[in-house]
């Protein structure tokens, strides 16, 4: 005999539906619940979609099919670039040296700082131990010689080289400066009234230090011992452009002018090859920059061609070159120095260097416009 209350239950449309639609929103529940990520801290939900699946709003972090990156998200990657090279600088310009005034401000990296231009403030302290091994080792100091730089752009990398000055000696600024048809890659567009006001400043607060020899002589609004030369660096030579029996052979030879394999190629040879003091050391820039690969390429080309230099230190973006009979010195130079952050050993084209710091321009060009225009293909 069946009981009727069994029956009721069983033959009941109502509960039954009931029954089977509260089986189904708790398997979905179960199911949803479960689909959370395992990566989320343990405890942790994320609001679910009322079906069960997670609402994620789709993001872009590069271009959009039209190749241009969305303003919001341009704004964010250079407003966070900058603040960590703001606070990187802070920290370079407030390590102080002991032979530079002890706990005093370092008046160089504080003048760096605050001019427009891509030079790493940290490299100062590269530059120092450089010129340091140049004068207390090499003897330098009692010899006759010049510094030079090739792209001064507004003079921040210029301001650099010139506060290693010795008495006496030329600073030479070589850029188109305002005849920009021969910057065919466009890498820098240089103003010279821009170099000219920046560099009078500058100078003017170094001397106040006491620490920087000037007479205060001016010739056309710069001081008197930087030599301007608005020209084509390619179109360059020892004989017609550099007076080496007046101001003698260069010692620190940056190079920072057109980014292409060719002018890089040309710009090396010039330096190394021709104007360079037999002690000295080339500089070359942007060689780890992915937007100028002409640099990197043309510093191969040279090593390939040329024995003259060979590198023995990156730092800041830049590589440094030297006679091979002098790699060792240089580097136990730098690596001597407590202001240069040595990070390791590696070797680039077959010639072992020291790596060091590199900075903050290497991930923020601030010189790439590629965030607001699309490239041609």
């Amino acid at each position: 005999m069946v009981s009727p209350f069994v029956c009721v239950l069983c033959v009941s449309p109502n509960v039954a539906e009931n029954h089977h639609r509260i089986v189904r929103q708790n398997t979905r529940m179960m199911d949803a619940s479960s689909s959370v990520s395992p990566c989320l801290p343990r405890g942790s939900r994320q609001r679910q979609h009322p079906r069960g699946r997670r609402r994620q709003k789709r993001r872009r972090f590069g271009p959009t099919r039209s190749g241009i990156l969305p303003n919001e998200n341009e704004n964010k990657l250079r407003a966070a670039a900058e603040r960590r090279r703001g606070e990187d600088e802070k920290k370079d310009v407030g390590r102080n040296r002991d032979d530079r005034g002890g706990g005093k401000e370092d008046v160089v990296k504080t003048l760096v700082s605050k001019m427009s231009g891509f030079y790493e403030v940290g490299g100062v302290d590269v530059y120092r131990a450089i010129d340091a091994c140049q004068k207390t080792r090499l003897g330098v100091e009692r010899k006759k010689t010049s510094l030079a730089e090739i792209g001064v752009y507004q003079g921040r990398s210029f301001l650099a080289l010139l506060s290693l000055r010795k008495q006496d000696e030329k600073c030479i600024a070589i850029d188109c400066f305002e005849n920009q048809t021969n910057n065919v890659d466009e890498s820098g567009v240089g103003d010279y009234n821009k170099f000219r006001k920046n560099m009078a400043q500058a100078c003017e607060a170094m001397k106040a230090t006491g620490s920087f020899s000037w007479d205060g002589g001016v010739d056309s609004g710069l001081p008197s011992f930087i030599v301007p030369i608005s020209k084509d660096s390619t179109k360059m030579s020892k004989e017609t452009d550099f007076n080496e029996d007046e101001d003698g052979p260069v010692r620190i030879f940056s190079i920072d002018g057109s980014h292409t394999l060719e002018t890089t190629l040309k710009d090396l040879k010039l330096a190394a090859d021709e104007c360079l003091d037999k002690k000295g050391v080339v500089i070359l820039d942007d060689c780890f920059n992915p937007d100028w690969p002409g640099c990197v390429s043309g510093l191969a080309k040279y090593l390939s061609t040329s024995g003259q230099v060979a590198p023995f230190a990156i730092a800041y973006n830049k590589v440094y070159l030297c006679a091979p009979s002098l790699v060792e010195m240089y580097q136990e130079s730098i690596i001597r120095d407590s202001n240069v952050a040595v990070r390791k050993r590696a070797h680039l084209f077959g010639h072992e260097c020291i790596v060091c710091k590199h900075g903050w321009l290497h991930t923020f060009h601030g010189n790439d416009d590629a965030y607001s225009r699309v490239a041609s293909t």
